[in-house]
């Protein structure tokens, strides 16, 4: 695999930011453009940047196997949110990053060729994207996501309200913010996308996402959960995203 970080200003951020991109090298390419293949939006947690999954993970390999475009983006500490003290990372990774990457490299914008995942923050990032536009993704995994705000409200202490004032109005009113996933679900709108849900049992998000499968089973959405013993840990995730490609390839 060929692997390209770019540092490029985002109009999104106002500023320099960076993306890792993993694509077939010149032996793996086989005539087969970027523009004909499958791509993975693959987002990070809380305390990684855009080049965590290559170096904690076997993404490349993976990539490698399925023939994949893997777009890893760096969201900082933003819970992928807009208006992050004047920064935009929900529009960022949401609109400006798959407008710009298929203008430079030509990537796909059919909903049938994106995939968009993540960990921890990563999952609550992918799951708002992909629940709030369905039609541009086929399928959404989350591996130890923040699927439901509820326990951020039990965690918040003076520090963390300063931190992440920009979403303390959300809270006020979890059942119905576009910022919880949870209640993004609807039945209409998801019916096409493939969702997939995984997390450790031993781990303080399993009771996220234990309200967010609630929430779809009412609904009647269907979705692929995997809950098994493990903590929140590369270990746990390195197979996560590796049994999710096998969900959505196949």
């Amino acid at each position: 695999m060929a692997v390209l970080t770019m540092d490029f200003h985002s109009r999104e951020l106002k500023m320099n930011t960076l993306v890792c991109v993993a694509f077939p090298d010149s032996v793996r390419i086989e005539n087969m453009p970027l523009s004909q293949r499958k791509v993975l939006w693959l987002l990070h947690g809380l305390s990684d940047d855009g080049s965590a999954w290559l170096r904690h993970s076997r993404i490349e390999q993976y990539a490698q196997e399925y023939g994949l475009v893997v777009v890893m983006p760096s969201a900082g500490r933003s819970m992928y949110c807009d208006d992050v003290y004047g920064q935009n990372y929900f529009k960022h990774i949401a609109d400006e990053l798959p407008e710009y990457l298929s203008l430079v490299f030509g990537l796909s914008r059919k909903r049938e060729d994106n995939f968009i995942a993540g960990l921890s923050m990563g999952g609550l990032g992918a799951a708002k994207i992909a629940l709030t536009y369905p039609e541009r993704y086929a399928a959404m995994g989350s591996f130890s996501g923040l699927l439901h705000l509820g326990p951020m409200v039990f965690a918040l202490n003076d520090d963390l309200m300063k931190e992440f004032a920009f979403m303390l109005s959300a809270l006020e009113d979890i059942d119905n913010t576009p910022l919880n996933p949870t209640a993004l679900l609807d039945v209409e709108k998801d019916k096409n996308l493939k969702i997939y849900i995984s997390c450790g049992k031993q781990d303080e998000l399993l009771i996220a996402n234990y309200a967010f499968k609630e929430r779809a089973d009412e609904l009647g959405i269907k979705a692929n959960y995997v809950f098994e013993d493990g903590t929140h840990e590369w270990e746990l995730w390195n197979k996560n995203v590796k049994e999710f490609l096998g969900f959505v390839m196949r």
